[in-house]
């Protein structure tokens, strides 16, 4: 009896012995796999990531806030002067306004429009003909259907020297019959600020009266007259074109 025992204890010291070591096995394997690692090379701070693939921090990404701040205020300061520079708009150039031109001969038309203008911009500067550029200051008679004779001693007629009908709303004037060779010209007339261009189509005897044109209706009209006898004699300033 005594030795079965002693061989009995024997074997359960040896499992003991095995259980220990099993669990002082699991503790280090715990302990080592709970332990951080430790680089063994230096660890480049302006780069994230692991071998070949790194994001590279920009020098604006390390920039302090503030200097970031002025860096977008100066950008954004830069973008609207550019902007401001590129809605700048010159102003239009001064021009010479007509108040009417006569629109029945080509040639009347171009002469107009190499003068002036009827649609001048809201804010273009007005002025007027530079008077020493070929203008002349005259005296203006004026003459209707009631006083135009067809050089027969007919009166109450719409006959011209050129043949063009003398009608209520035409811009036409008669020059002098020495003048005759301008027949079909533009002139165009200025009276105090008003401007038209007008054909010559008619010549008349009034040469001896000191009178350099003779207006038809369409003219005087637009000169702010609404009769014949109203507007009299007056002196414009008129040149050839």
């Amino acid at each position: 009896m005594a030795q079965k025992t002693a061989h009995t204890l024997s074997r359960s010291a040896i499992v003991a012995l095995v259980v220990c070591c099993a669990v002082i096995a699991v503790v280090a394997v715990s302990v080592f796999a709970l332990t951080p690692a430790i680089a063994s090379y230096d660890v480049d701070s302006d780069t994230i990531g692991i071998g070949v693939q790194k994001n590279t921090v920009s020098q604006d990404d390390k920039a302090e806030p503030s200097e970031r701040i002025e860096t977008s205020a100066a950008n954004t300061s830069s973008a609207s002067s550019s902007v401001a520079r590129s809605i700048t708009v010159k102003d239009p150039d001064p021009v010479i306004v007509l108040s009417g031109y006569d629109v029945t001969n080509e040639n009347t038309v171009a002469a107009a429009l190499a003068l002036g203008t009827m649609d001048p911009l809201p804010t273009a500067p007005h002025i007027l003909p530079d008077e020493s550029d070929g203008w002349t200051l005259g005296s203006a008679s004026a003459y209707s259907y009631a006083d135009n004779d067809d050089g027969k001693g007919n009166f109450g007629t719409d006959a011209t020297a050129s043949g063009v009908p003398l009608t209520w709303d035409g811009l036409t004037v008669a020059v002098p019959e020495s003048q005759s060779h301008l027949l079909g010209h533009p002139v165009a007339i200025r009276y105090g600020e008003t401007i038209i261009v007008a054909t010559v189509t008619d010549t008349g005897g009034f040469a001896g009266y000191g009178r350099a044109i003779d207006l038809a209706p369409g003219c005087w009209r637009l000169f702010g007259v609404s009769d014949v006898h109203d507007w009299g004699v007056r002196d414009v300033y008129y040149k050839f074109l």
